[in-house]
């Protein structure tokens, strides 16, 4: 499952290389508004595009979530920077260990230099600080790079994801953490965007803060 948005230019190499590794996987691109040739270059590798006409990483994420028919997903985003190698590892432990939702941890796994700016470093530990005295403890909740059991999928589809942007990894962690599913986080290898990152790092940060802890109060 890979929420899109303006990734005309990682899109491709993206698609080849899950392709290669993974040649009997269903891939879900959701386009969601990209003004480039996102959706064109995504169709043309013969993966399922979906359209999906709400702004918001969340929206595409839900629309995603909404497709898949297999009992194991994985959500990666579009712009190169997790390694598809790693989701081999992620469907493994949920396979293996029992788990029901798997998290793949930059900040525990190795980093190309200038992966990430040394203030969204500090913002990272800063919010999975706050999500562990919330709720349980994880390393980086922020990361794009997650793998699902279809029970979980079907629980978040459940409960309903609200908040539409930046604080969607937030916000499904907050709701499974105080679920009976179990999580599970591994070491995971991230690359350094090739073009300017669409997060900005402080409102983005205070909207993800916010979230977590909101949806405690909930």
């Amino acid at each position: 499952m890979i929420p899109a948005y303006n990734e005309e230019g990682s899109i491709g190499e993206l698609l080849d290389r899950i392709m290669m590794l993974y040649p009997d996987a269903e891939i879900i691109v959701v386009d969601n508004n990209s003004s480039d040739r996102t959706a064109e270059i995504a169709a043309s590798r013969g993966v399922r595009v979906i359209f999906e006409g709400r702004q918001g990483k969340t929206n595409a994420m839900l629309a995603a979530f909404r497709n898949v028919r297999t009992e194991y997903a994985i959500m990666m985003d579009a712009d190169c920077t997790y390694s598809p190698e790693d989701s081999a590892l992620l469907i493994d432990v949920l396979k293996d260990r029992g788990a029901d939702v798997v998290l793949g941890s930059r900040l525990r796994g190795e980093m190309e230099d200038g992966a990430i700016s040394s203030l969204n470093r500090i913002g990272n530990h800063i919010l999975s600080f706050t999500a562990t005295i919330l709720y349980n403890p994880v390393s980086d909740v922020c990361t794009g790079h997650w793998a699902f059991r279809r029970r979980a999928i079907d629980y978040l589809l459940e409960r309903g994801l609200k908040y539409p942007g930046f604080e969607l990894e937030a916000e499904m962690f907050s709701k499974l953490a105080r679920s009976d599913l179990r999580m599970v986080e591994v070491p995971i290898s991230y690359r350094r965007r090739s073009d300017e990152p669409k997060l900005s790092s402080l409102p983005d940060g205070f909207r993800i803060f916010k979230t977590l802890i909101f949806e405690r109060l909930r």
